[in-house]
């Protein structure tokens, strides 16, 4: 579904700004209402490319734990 909906945000906002006519612009409006309604369910934190040689940490803590503001603040030397 999501790839449906990009795609048709992607085609309406290319004619739109192609000058076809001024409703593809409310097309690609309401498929980009629609997309970020979706994203909402999925609790994407970050993103990024990783490349070989690249190394990634994950930490897994509770969020109502005092000292995860205290390390978030305070990164390892």
């Amino acid at each position: 579904m999501d790839y449906l909906l990009r795609r048709l945000f992607r085609t309406a906002a290319r004619r739109g700004l192609g000058g076809e006519h001024w409703a593809w612009f409310l097309i690609a409006g309401a498929a980009y209402l629609l997309r970020r309604a979706r994203s909402k369910d999925q609790r994407l934190v970050t993103s990024s490319r990783l490349v070989p040689g690249d190394r990634l940490l994950i930490t897994v803590r509770d969020r109502s734990d005092r000292s995860v503001e205290a390390a978030a603040h305070h990164e390892p030397a």
